[in-house]
């Protein structure tokens, strides 16, 4: 199997059925990969499984990752492959987490500033083709990396290499 990690850090409350829809989409087109979110009630562990049964994807595809420490936190960050950004309310410090780790945050910006600011980062990043305008584009692009590692870890080494000296991470400015 391809063991592609897809994970999205944020609350468990800015998941809504678009976004977790299109996830669905994204697994189902990206054989053997996984979504990986941050630990919630087991309430809110049942319905996502149940929903994304209800979509073709495996409950067990969806791995929930408990709550640590800041510092343990982001060291398991780079196991993942794509973070993947929530919409309207995308991410904000989780998507730095996510940069500042060198994993590749793929975001679909929408009208609001809370659905804007994951791409300002993004861009920030040097990533600006990581920014999806449409949602067509943001699934097409997720499921086009998940089935291609080799770019995955292009765009991970760009990360590594530009983050002393990205706009993102560059507090003097």
């Amino acid at each position: 199997e391809n063991g592609f990690v897809f994970c999205c850090f944020n609350s468990t409350h800015k998941i809504n059925r678009f976004t977790f829809e299109r996830w669905m989409q994204i697994l189902g087109r990206v054989s053997g990969s996984v979504l990986w979110l941050l630990d919630t009630s087991e309430q809110t562990k049942a319905r996502l499984r149940a929903f994304a049964e209800a979509n073709g994807v495996s409950g067990a595809r969806i791995v929930f990752a408990e709550k640590l420490h800041n510092a343990a936190h982001l060291a398991r960050y780079p196991l993942a492959d794509l973070f993947l950004d929530t919409v309207p309310y995308g991410a904000h410090t989780t998507a730095s987490d996510a940069l500042w780790m060198s994993v590749p945050v793929l975001t679909l910006s929408g009208r609001s500033f809370a659905s804007r600011v994951c791409g300002s980062l993004v861009r920030s990043a040097g990533l600006p083709e990581m920014v999806s305008t449409h949602a067509e584009d943001y699934v097409k692009r997720a499921v086009a990396l998940g089935n291609n590692r080799s770019e995955v870890e292009a765009l991970k080494a760009r990360l590594r290499a530009n983050r002393d000296t990205c706009i993102l991470f560059d507090t003097r400015k």
